[in-house]
C-alpha cells in the first residue's frame, strides 16, 4: 500500500510540472517580475524535479507515462488549433469588438521586453500560447487520458475559470461579455477535442494483451 501511495505522489508531481508555464504567468501577474524570468525559474525547477522523479519510476510506470505524454501532445496540438479556430469564427461571425489574438504580442513583450519588434513579439507570444495548450493537455493526459471524453470539458472549464480570474483585471478588458463568450466557446472546443483525442491516442498505444492459449 505504501508503495502504491508513493507512486501516486510521484505521478501527481509529474502531472503538475507541465503547468509551470501557467504558474509563471500567474507569478508575473501577481508579482512585478518579467514573464521570461518566471518561465526560466519554473523551467529549471521543473527539469530538476522531473528528472529526479523520472529516475525513481519503474520501467512499467515509465512506459505508461510516455504513452500519456504522447497522447497529450497529439491532443493538445489539435485542441489548441481548434480552440483558436473556434474563437476566430465567433468574433468574425458576430463582429465582436473584442479580438482575442491581441494577447499574443502582449505575451511576447512580457517574456522578452518592450523593445521587441511587433512581429517578433507576436511570434514569441504565439509560441508561448501553443506551449501552454500543449502543456495543459499533457497534464490532463497524465491524469485522465483513459477516462471518458467529457472529463476533457471539465478540465477546460477549470482553465476557463483560471483565465476569468486573471485576464480581466490584468488586461483591463472592457468588452467583458464578449471576452467571456468567446473564451467559453474556445475552452469548450478545446476540452471536447482534448478528451476525445487523448483517450483515442492513449488507447492506440496500449499494447494488446496476448490471447489466452491452451496447451
Amino acid at each position: 500500500m505504501r508503495k502504491v501511495m508513493t507512486l501516486k505522489r510521484r505521478w501527481l508531481l509529474l502531472a503538475i510540472l507541465p503547468l509551470g508555464s501557467g504558474i509563471a504567468l500567474l507569478v508575473h501577474v501577481l508579482i512585478p517580475i518579467s514573464l521570461g524570468l518566471a518561465l526560466v525559474v519554473t523551467s529549471i525547477l521543473n527539469v530538476c524535479m522531473g528528472l529526479f522523479t523520472w529516475r525513481s519510476l519503474a520501467t512499467e510506470a515509465r512506459s505508461e507515462l510516455i504513452r500519456r505524454v504522447k497522447a497529450g501532445v497529439v491532443a493538445g496540438l489539435l485542441a489548441t488549433l481548434l480552440y483558436d479556430l473556434s474563437r476566430w469564427c465567433i468574433v468574425t461571425i458576430f463582429h465582436d469588438t473584442f479580438w482575442p489574438f491581441d494577447i499574443f504580442p502582449l505575451f511576447g513583450y512580457a517574456i522578452a521586453g518592450q523593445a521587441l519588434a511587433p512581429d517578433v513579439a507576436i511570434t514569441i507570444g504565439l509560441l508561448y500560447h501553443y506551449l501552454n495548450g500543449l502543456f495543459f493537455a499533457v497534464t490532463y493526459a497524465i491524469l485522465f487520458a483513459p477516462r471518458r471524453w467529457w472529463n476533457g470539458i471539465l478540465w477546460a472549464l477549470g482553465l476557463e475559470a483560471f483565465m476569468l480570474g486573471i485576464y480581466p483585471g490584468w488586461l483591463h478588458i472592457k468588452a467583458l461579455n464578449e471576452f467571456v463568450s468567446v473564451s467559453m466557446v474556445g475552452h469548450l472546443t478545446y476540452g471536447t477535442v482534448l478528451g476525445i483525442v487523448s483517450r483515442w491516442s492513449w488507447a492506440k498505444q496500449v499494447p494488446a494483451r496476448p490471447a489466452n492459449t491452451r496447451g
